[in-house]
């Protein structure tokens, strides 16, 4: 009955990983969540995702940069709200609290950022860039003709980075015809 409790639990977390972010997860970021649970194995995770997904907790789609991403439905929603007040204070603390630091970790291995650079008296150049982990999804210079234009396009990129990155796939990687 135990092995059957604990994997009622790790079903639970999973589910409350994909509840408190705000866009779908891969299964390795939900992996990256759960790297502090010392019971929950990769495979583990790939086992209770195909469960959940079975029995429409989750949903499984593919974002538009083409990773296959998982989020909860409304069903796998209120059976989490349901089953969270069967969690005993204690433990529910403890897990928030693992999954609230691999939060933070998850966001530095993903970071939308840009640099700001004067070039003469009201010319800018903008880098802006996505990166994750060590690698650089996307790196974009431009240069601005003014101060506020150089603002414009740093806070439009910090608010549409994910957006405007994956408009650039598309059409980068669209196939050009011979008669363009």
């Amino acid at each position: 009955m135990n092995g059957d409790l604990e994997l009622f639990d790790n079903k639970i977390i999973i589910l409350y990983i994909l509840e408190k972010n705000s866009k779908p997860l891969t299964i390795e970021q939900i992996a990256k969540f759960c790297e502090d649970f010392e019971d929950i194995t990769y495979f583990d995770i790939c086992s209770y995702v195909q469960e959940l997904k079975s029995n429409k907790y989750i949903d499984e789609s593919f974002s538009e940069s083409g990773n296959l991403v998982y989020s909860i439905t409304s069903s796998g929603l209120s059976t989490l709200q349901e089953l969270l007040e069967l969690i005993p204070g204690v433990n529910l603390h403890n897990i928030k609290k693992i999954i609230n630091k691999n939060i933070v970790k998850i966001k530095t291995d993903f970071s939308i950022d840009n640099v700001v650079i004067p070039v003469k008296d009201d010319e800018f150049k903008v880098t802006c860039y996505i990166k994750e982990g060590n690698d650089e999804l996307v790196s974009i210079t431009m240069y601005a003709t003014n101060k506020d234009q150089a603002r414009n396009i740093t806070k439009n990129w910090n608010s549409n980075a994910e957006e405007i990155y994956e408009k650039l796939l598309e059409m980068m990687t669209k196939e050009v015809s011979d008669s363009e």
